[in-house]
């Protein structure tokens, strides 16, 4: 079995038993989708939801959002600390009024304000079924340590990285691998990752490499 079967399995498995919960998860249509990736960015899940719902109370659609006040925008999302976005949205919800119609595919996604390569390809994926790579800091984290790969700079733009998350998603189920691994990821394989209690280390090349310098112990 190649490494990347032997992941694709493992990860699967895991998510299988270990799933999160979070609204924009359940959602289908593409303004919810894009306003969740907007909020997620360099945040965690957890902090999101409060402020995601609120949200889309608030403007439920592009239309309403495209007409919102920037201040009243930046008043709903100032629990995530980050106002700056406030203005991104509301550009969001313009393009996506001036457009009419925006199919979810990554090229077009690329163009609207406020999405990255992460999230271009995160919402065909995990709103419409695409099976797409799909690579953000904390895919990368996950990746670089099970295959051994070098922090080659943001996941953006290592070229490695991309190709291998194609391989990855090869034999299809996108969906479930990538929020498996997001979700692996806030569980075990934090920044300081819980090795010892870890599934997959016996074929991991991180904890291959620090069981044999000492960093962390073997689990028998």
């Amino acid at each position: 079995m190649t490494p990347e079967a032997r992941y694709r399995r493992a990860i699967l498995r895991w998510f299988r038993d270990h799933p999160r919960t979070f609204p924009w998860r359940t959602r289908r249509d593409l303004y919810g989708l894009l306003v969740g990736e907007v909020l997620l960015q360099r945040t965690r899940g957890e902090n999101v939801v409060d402020v995601y719902v609120e949200f889309l109370q608030r403007w439920p659609n592009p239309q309403q959002l495209a007409g919102a006040r920037t201040t009243s925008v930046a008043s709903v999302i100032r629990p995530l600390g980050l106002t700056k976005r406030a203005p991104i949205l509301k550009q969001l919800g313009i393009a996506l009024v001036g457009r009419g119609h925006v199919r979810p595919e990554p090229d077009e996604l690329l163009s609207l304000p406020g999405i990255g390569p992460y999230a271009a390809h995160a919402v065909p994926v995990f709103g419409f079924g695409r099976n797409l790579p799909v690579v953000d800091w904390v895919i990368a984290r996950v990746l670089r340590r099970y295959f051994g790969l070098a922090a080659a700079g943001r996941p953006n733009t290592d070229r490695d990285l991309w190709a291998l998350a194609e391989r990855l998603v090869r034999p299809g189920r996108a969906h479930e691998l990538w929020l498996g691994t997001l979700d692996f990821a806030a569980a075990v394989c934090r920044p300081r990752p819980l090795c010892g209690e870890c599934p997959l280390n016996k074929t991991c090349a991180y904890f291959s490499r620090s069981s044999r310098t000492g960093l962390v112990t073997p689990t028998p």
